[in-house]
């Protein structure tokens, strides 16, 4: 359940890159501000280039911000105790090859500090979670991309953390196994995890996420609930079948249609009000209703709409995934 405790808060937030090449500097974030709540799954997306990693580097403490600052659970981010309550899965997992499942997990229990007892527990619950318990003995480096995002998600988890990063969690991943990774995020939302999400897969974040941040040039472009990105739905569309021509005309003569196509009747949505007339007429004419729907903008077309309006001309390089 999503609380109004805030529990990762970025304020001001740039980092410059600077080199002999560039005494100038590259600004990679550029005055970020955001704010995740407890409970809640928030997505950062942006095209490659627009400060995504780089942010997630700064949170987890791994590189310092040109200006700014981080807090998590109101502490600084280099507060060892803060770390202790983080759990991070890198876009590309390296751990030890020679390790199986069982002893990856088993060795990073222990650098919590877990008795022998707990740990042998913790990695059968964790392997279990991430459906790893048949490859349990399977060396790291003989296991496929699938396997290793698992096992990776499944050390993230070690510590049992209040706050879960998760970066490109199903890079490379095959259908089946963006599903599978997909439900576990499911699982450890119910749960209560809060999780910072970073995706190029939209249709994921649109699936899994509370909120959504757009960035872009290192700036934040947009946020929001995809309602509150992509605003309410345009029109309602039914689907119905075995309407008569002549019944068809009458339907789309009706003042609340906008139009019919086959079997497609389309209105306004400020007429759902008029929904149930639109239905009666539909029915009168022979049709039988199969579905209502109430479409509305993608996170794809907010995602691209956001960044049109922020720069006219993109740069040619940057892809939208």
């Amino acid at each position: 359940m999503v609380s109004d405790e805030i529990v990762l808060q970025i304020e001001g937030l740039s980092k410059v890159y600077r080199s002999l090449f560039a005494p100038a500097g590259t600004k990679a974030v550029d005055s970020l501000t955001l704010g995740v709540r407890r409970g809640e799954t928030y997505s950062i997306v942006g095209p490659n280039g627009s400060g995504k990693t780089t942010t997630l580097k700064i949170v987890l403490g791994l590189i310092f911000p040109t200006s700014g600052k981080v807090n998590i659970f109101g502490s600084d981010v280099a507060d060892l105790a803060v770390r202790e309550r983080v759990g991070f899965l890198p876009e590309d997992a390296y751990l030890y090859d020679v390790f199986t499942g069982e002893e990856l997990l088993d060795f990073y229990a222990g650098l919590f500090g877990y008795s022998r007892r707990r740990r042998k527990e913790l990695v059968d619950e964790l392997l279990s979670l991430v459906g790893m318990q048949a490859n349990r003995r399977v060396p790291f480096q003989e296991c496929s991309k699938g396997m290793r995002q698992r096992l990776a998600l499944a050390q993230a988890l070690v510590n049992d953390p209040e706050l879960l990063i998760l970066d490109e969690p199903t890079s490379g991943l095959d259908p089946a196994g963006r599903h599978q990774m997909t439900e576990l995020i499911y699982e450890l939302k119910r749960r209560g995890k809060t999780i910072l999400l970073c995706s190029h897969f939209l249709a994921e974040v649109e699936e899994v996420c509370d909120r959504v941040g757009i960035m872009y040039r290192g700036r934040l472009v947009a946020e929001g609930t995809l309602t509150e990105l992509a605003g309410d739905p345009t029109e309602i569309v039914i689907t119905a079948s075995g309407m008569s021509p002549e019944g068809a005309s009458r339907v789309a003569a009706h003042s609340a249609v906008l139009g019919v196509e086959g079997d497609v009747v389309r209105m306004g949505h400020e007429s759902s009000d008029r929904l149930w007339s639109v239905l009666d007429a539909v029915r009168e004419a022979g049709g039988r209703v199969a579905e209502v729907h109430r479409p509305r903008p993608t996170l794809q077309d907010v995602f691209v709409r956001a960044i049109r309006q922020d720069a006219p001309e993109r740069d040619a390089g940057e892809e939208v995934h």
